[in-house]
């Protein structure tokens, strides 16, 4: 994936929703939540994403919107200081 494609869209419903969740977790996408928990700031994730330095995930579920980035470009990120 390229700078320029660091935000992936996924729009789906809760029947599919499953299935996506298990292709994101098996490609190692974790909820933004997680990384909440473990120190991280949401909002600085967000804007790394938003510029190319991490992977993301913007799943749109009926009317919600939920955050997965790529836990490997996070903890790069997070090693440089970003």
């Amino acid at each position: 994936m390229n700078a320029s494609m660091a935000i992936w869209q996924i729009k789906t419903d809760s029947r599919d929703f499953a299935y996506y969740r298990k292709w994101m977790k098996r490609r190692s996408f974790y909820a933004a939540n997680y990384f909440s928990a473990n120190g991280c700031n949401l909002l600085k994730m967000k804007q790394l994403a938003l510029v190319g330095d991490i992977d993301a995930i913007r799943c749109t579920l009926e009317k919600s919107v939920h955050w997965y980035y790529l836990e490997e470009k996070v903890e790069l990120a997070r090693l440089k200081g970003d």
